[in-house]
């Protein structure tokens, strides 16, 4: 059996359309991966996150980001694909959780989804009021940052209301200025080094950390390479729907790799590994700004600044995207209340993306940027729970459909990814980065599950009034 076979990918697009009333065949593998890639937001991750894996890691952080690319992100890249072809739904985590797991299991689950992409839309708000107010100095102030924040959202939920085509469009165009600037500058320290750092230095554990920092990077680079799989919400509205979306999975995943592996790469040979390491993101653009104070004029100070901006603009752009249509599809399945289906004329989930906009617009008044490390909490146990739900559906639809030492052979790999995933859970709530978040994320994360409960609790009693059985996702298909 090939490859392409084993994990199911639709090599000559058998799946041609999905029952949806969203607006369909209107997105192919180029818009499909732009607009996920926006999501993952490079250059804001770039700036916060890949100082603290220098501080960590040194000279090897590549390494880092080479290893958490190969394990565990790639296997739960094949998963989906796997699962995409299984289970063809917008919901994603929802639809594979409840067709080979259990129908309450997925609301749960999906319902999990749907708060990480609700959360992520305020977070990234927040982040770009940061940014714009250190653009224009004259807009400083914690009210201030509340009205741009809120702005942010009621601008983008505009486009986001005009259909998927427009706001593909938008993600792709902030998403050019974000990668040329983090991967540009990263090509110019590798072509016009100031630094002489070896090929060795950048792919061995190296430090007194040694396996311990390579573990502690490796984590910290899955973080890095996250939210690739909200490809798989656009899934409705793709031209070839499945095949379209296996592709972005992978695509999208293996463009964060290198470009986090370009950057991490080549500023460390524009400025000393040590003072890059040193540096605190503060809504200056972090290690951007210091690598393009080293080859850009002074003139261009602001591009550190503009393109986080962009990087966040995208973002919110995407989860509230994605967020309203796992919502739209665990509505049409009846697992959430029948309004949220509800489309516009530009067949966008209204209902749905006015709700996850209100409720980003309470966080950003309630959770300002001195609250981050909550959004941080929020976003990390609830993607973290619907990584490993995917991981396990892959692992029991194995078991359902192969032979067993077929099944428990391919099972190997996606296994010790949920280890993984599960120590990210756990670390999250017990070695925070503040002792004062101790346990934050845990609660949180219960808190998401009990309200998961809640929506079991009212689809059985609607079912019940209705005399509606449960089922599993309707968008399925018959193999050949």
């Amino acid at each position: 059996m090939r490859f392409s076979d084993f994990i199911g990918y639709d090599k000559h697009g058998e799946i041609k359309e999905l029952p949806t009333t969203l607006q369909k065949d209107k997105l192919g593998t180029t818009g499909v991966s732009l607009a996920a890639l926006g999501f993952n937001a490079p250059a804001w991750v770039a700036a916060s996150s890949m100082s603290l894996l220098y501080a960590i890691n040194g000279t090897g952080s590549p390494l880092a980001i080479l290893v958490a690319y190969i394990f565990p992100m790639l296997v739960l890249a094949l998963s989906l694909v796997y699962l995409t072809r299984k289970a063809p739904s917008a919901g994603g985590i929802f639809a594979f959780a409840t067709k080979f797991l259990h129908p309450k299991i997925g609301t749960v689950l999906g319902w999990a989804y749907v708060v990480m992409c609700a959360t992520v839309t305020p977070m990234t708000a927040v982040i770009g009021a940061e940014y714009i107010q250190a653009l224009v100095p004259a807009l400083q102030g914690v009210l201030q940052a509340k009205i741009i924040g809120t702005i942010l959202v009621i601008v983008f939920l505009g486009v986001c209301l005009r259909g998927i085509e427009m706001t593909a469009r938008a993600a792709g165009t902030f998403l050019v200025f974000e990668v040329a600037v983090v991967v540009g500058l990263g090509i110019l320290g590798i072509s016009r080094p100031h630094v002489n750092v070896s090929f060795y230095d950048l792919y061995s554990v190296t430090g007194a950390g040694g396996w311990a920092a390579l573990a502690s990077g490796v984590l910290f680079g899955l973080w890095m390479l996250a939210n690739f799989d909200s490809a798989i919400n656009l899934i409705e509205e793709a031209k070839v729907p499945v095949r379209t979306v296996q592709r972005s999975l992978i695509i999208v995943l293996t463009s964060a790799f290198v470009i986090y592996s370009v950057a991490a790469i080549g500023w460390q040979m524009a400025v000393p590994v040590e003072r890059l390491a040193k540096i605190v993101e503060n809504g200056n653009g972090g290690p951007i700004a210091a690598v393009a104070q080293t080859y850009l004029p002074n003139w261009l100070s602001w591009i550190a600044v503009f393109v986080v901006i962009t990087s966040s603009c995208a973002g919110l752009q995407i989860s509230l995207t994605s967020g309203s249509r796992a919502a739209y599809r665990m509505s049409r399945d009846r697992h959430l209340p029948p309004v949220l289906h509800r489309t516009n004329k530009h067949k966008a989930p209204w209902v749905a993306m006015m709700l996850v906009s209100a409720y980003a617009i309470v966080l950003v008044w309630l959770k300002p940027l001195a609250e981050l490390q909550w959004y941080y909490d929020v976003v990390t146990i609830t993607l973290v729970l619907s990584y490993l739900t995917a991981l396990t559906a892959f692992i029991v639809v194995q078991f359902r459909e192969r032979r067993l030492g077929t099944a428990f052979t391919s099972s190997i790999l996606p296994a010790l990814s949920i280890i993984v995933l599960a120590d990210i859970g756990y670390t999250a709530g017990a070695n925070p980065s503040s002792p004062s978040d101790l346990y934050n994320a845990w609660y949180m994360g219960a808190l998401v599950i009990v309200t998961g409960l809640m929506w079991v609790w009212y689809g059985s009693r609607k079912r019940k009034i209705d005399k509606v059985p449960v089922e599993a996702p309707e968008l399925e298909f018959q193999e050949d």
